[in-house]
C-alpha cells in the first residue's frame, strides 16, 4: 500500500462506492466483537457499509518516534472496526467506535535490551479459525548470554483486534541462513515483501541481510502458521504469495537469474520450480488474498532500443499456486528499461488493481480479473483523456486515491470514475469543537473519542485525555505506546487501508499537530455512508 500525503478540502472524504454494493449492512455485527455489549456504556456499534463511500474523523493517536530510528515510520492497517500502527516497539489498536482507549502490545516482553527489533511488516487482516485477527512480524536481534551465541530471529503475532492480545506466535531462529556477518552488522536488513494467506492467516516474510556481502543466502523467506506455531526459512527466495500451504515466489541467487517457484510453505520443499524462466528483474507485487499471485518482470529483446542496447518488454504474471499456470499482461508503458516493480492489490472480492511503481517513464494504472487473471482495462499518463491517480487502497470494488491533492474513487472492475455524493450538515464535523462525530452520537461519558495511553514506563496508560486545545501532546523521550492526539475535522486524507467498518492512514509528523518525539499521527475514520 502506498502513503500518500494529500489533503482533502471537506471535513468528510467523501468516498462513494459502486452501486449494488453501498448498501449499509445493519444488521451484521462487526468480526472483531467491537459491538459485544459490555458493562459500561459506550458509543454505538459500528455501521458496515460494504464498500464505505463517506468517511467521518472518529480518532487519533499518535505513535513516539523510535530511540536510534528517527526515520522508521509506522506502518497502519484497517482490519474490521479496528485501526491498527505496527511500530518497532509494538502495535497498537483503536476502534472505530472511538470509545475505548487504544490496545498497546509490545514487540518483546524483555525490558533489559536482550532483544532489539530492527524491522516490522505492516499489519494484515486475516481469519484465524473464523474470527478475525492482526497478522504481523518484527525481525529481531538476540543478544548472546552467558553460553548462547547472539543471533536473529523473525517473530510472527496473530492479535485479537479488539484488545491487541496475541492468540497465536511463532519464532523462527534466521541464524543459519542470514550468518555472523548479519549478527554482528551495525546496519541491520530488513523486511522485503510480505505474503499472506486471509483464510488461514499463513504469512510469508522477504528478509534481507545488511549486506548480500558475506551472506550466506542472500534474500530470505521467512513462513510461519498459526495453527501449527511452526515456520521455515527458506533461502534464495523472495515470496509473492501464499495460498492453502502453498508459496509462490522469485527463487534465485541473483536477480537477473530468477524464476518463479511453488513451495510447500510448511515445510520449504520445492514442489514446482523453473517457472517464468530467462526474465530480469523478477519482483512481487504485493497482492495477497486472490486466486493468482502476482509478480512483475523483464524480458530482454535483441530490437535496436531507445540507446541501441536492445530493449526490455516489462509484463505482469499472474501465477495460479494450484497448478503453475501462468497468465502474462504486457505493460502498457513503452519504456520499461527502467521501471523496477508494480505495486497490485487485491480488492477482496475479484479484482486486482496495479499501478507502475520505481523507474516508470510514465503512470499507468491496471485493472485484472482475479477469476482468470486477465486484463480487464488500464490506461497510463499518456492516455487521452485520463489521468492516473495516486492509488492508496482498494476494498470492495472501489480504488481509492487521489489526483491533484482531492481523492477519487474508481470502479475497480470498469476503470471508470465513481461519483461522490455530496456533502450533507450531517456528514460534516465541527472544526475545533470536538471529537463528537457529526451524526449525534457521542460517548455516554462526555469524553474525547480519541483517548489513548500515555504509558509512562511503556505499560501503564495514563487517562487518555486530549489537550482542551485541541493539540497533541508531545511524546515524553523513549516513551512507547499510542499518545492521545486531535482527529483530523478539517482535511482528511485518503485512507491506505479499508474495510467495510471504516478506514485509516498515517499522518506524517511534519503534518501533525505536534512533531516532537512523534513518528507519525494514526487517524481512524468510520465509515458513514
Amino acid at each position: 500500500m502506498l502513503r500518500q500525503v494529500f489533503a482533502a478540502t471537506a471535513a468528510v472524504a467523501l468516498l462513494a462506492g459502486c452501486s449494488g454494493g453501498d448498501d449499509k449492512s445493519e444488521d451484521s455485527p462487526p468480526k472483531d466483537g467491537a459491538g459485544q455489549p459490555s458493562s459500561t456504556p459506550s458509543a454505538p456499534a459500528p455501521v458496515a457499509y460494504d464498500p464505505p463511500k463517506a468517511f467521518q474523523a472518529a480518532a487519533a493517536f499518535s505513535l513516539p518516534e523510535e530511540a536510534g530510528h528517527g526515520s522508521f515510520t509506522p506502518i497502519v492497517g484497517m482490519v474490521g472496526t479496528t485501526a491498527v500502527a505496527n511500530t518497532l516497539s509494538g502495535a497498537a489498536g483503536q476502534s472505530v467506535a472511538g470509545s475505548d482507549k487504544p490496545w498497546w502490545t509490545p514487540s518483546t516482553e524483555t525490558t533489559d535490551g536482550s532483544v532489539v527489533t530492527n524491522d516490522t511488516t505492516r499489519p494484515v487482516a486475516v481469519q484465524l479459525d473464523g474470527k478475525s485477527a492482526v497478522a504481523v512480524a518484527y525481525y529481531q536481534r538476540v543478544k548472546g548470554s552467558g553460553t548462547q551465541k547472539p543471533g536473529v530471529q523473525v517473530l510472527f503475532r496473530w492479535l485479537d483486534p479488539a484488545d491487541g492480545k496475541p492468540v497465536s506466535e511463532a519464532t523462527v531462529d534466521v541464524t543459519p541462513l542470514l550468518g555472523d556477518a548479519e549478527v554482528n552488522s551495525g546496519l541491520p536488513g530488513g523486511f522485503t515483501d510480505l505474503a499472506a494467506d486471509p483464510a488461514t492467516g499463513q504469512l510469508a516474510a522477504g528478509l534481507a541481510p545488511a549486506s548480500l556481502i558475506g551472506a550466506k543466502s542472500g534474500v530470505i523467506t521467512v513462513t510461519a502458521d498459526p495453527a501449527t506455531k511452526k515456520g521455515v526459512a527458506i533461502p534464495f527466495m523472495k515470496p509473492a504469495g501464499i495460498s492453502k500451504g502453498v508459496l509462490v515466489g522469485a527463487q534465485g541467487k541473483e536477480n537477473t537469474r530468477r524464476s518463479v517457484a511453488l513451495i510447500d510453505a510448511a515445510t520449504g520443499k520445492v514442489t514446482k520450480s523453473g517457472l517464468l524462466p530467462g526474465l530480469e528483474g523478477l519482483n512481487p507485487t504485493g497482492s495477497n488474498g486472490g486466486k493468482y499471485v502476482y509478480l512483475y518482470g523483464q524480458k530482454y529483446t535483441k530490437g535496436i532500443g531507445a540507446y541501441g542496447t536492445g530493449d526490455y518488454i516489462g509484463s505482469l504474471y499472474a501465477v495460479d499456486p494450484a497448478t503453475g499456470a501462468v497468465v502474462q499482461t504486457t505493460s502498457a508503458v513503452k519504456d520499461t528499461k527502467y521501471l523496477v516493480d508494480y505495486s497490485c492489490s487485491h480488492d477482496g472480492q475479484k479484482t486486482v488493481v496495479c499501478a507502475a511503481g520505481q523507474g516508470a517513464s510514465e503512470n499507468e494504472i491496471v485493472g485484472l480479473d482475479d477469476t482468470t487473471g486477465k486484463k480487464l482495462w488500464g490506461y497510463t499518463e499518456k492516455s487521452a483523456g485520463r489521468v492516473v491517480p495516486q492509488v492508496t487502497a482498494v476494498f470492495h470494488g472501489i480504488v481509492y486515491g487521489t489526483v491533484q491533492r482531492k481523492p477519487v474513487l474508481i470502479n475497480a472492475l470498469t476503470g471508470q470514475d465513481v461519483p461522490a455524493p455530496a456533502p450533507t450538515p450531517s456528514d460534516s464535523a465541527t472544526p475545533g469543537a470536538s471529537t463528537t462525530p457529526s451524526d449525534g452520537s457521542s460517548p455516554s461519558d462526555g469524553s474525547t473519542p480519541s483517548d489513548g495511553s500515555t504509558p509512562s514506563d511503556g505499560t501503564t496508560p495514563s487517562d487518555g485525555t486530549t489537550p482542551s486545545d485541541g493539540s497533541s501532546p508531545s511524546a515524553t523521550p523513549g516513551a512507547t505506546g499510542p499518545i492521545p492526539a486531535a482527529p483530523d475535522f478539517q482535511e482528511l486524507l485518503s485512507p491506505v487501508s479499508v474495510s467495510e467498518y471504516g478506514g485509516t492512514y498515517l499522518r506524517p509528523d511534519d503534518l501533525s499537530a505536534s512533531t516532537d518525539e512523534v513518528a507519525g499521527t494514526l487517524q481512524v475514520l468510520k465509515a458513514i455512508g
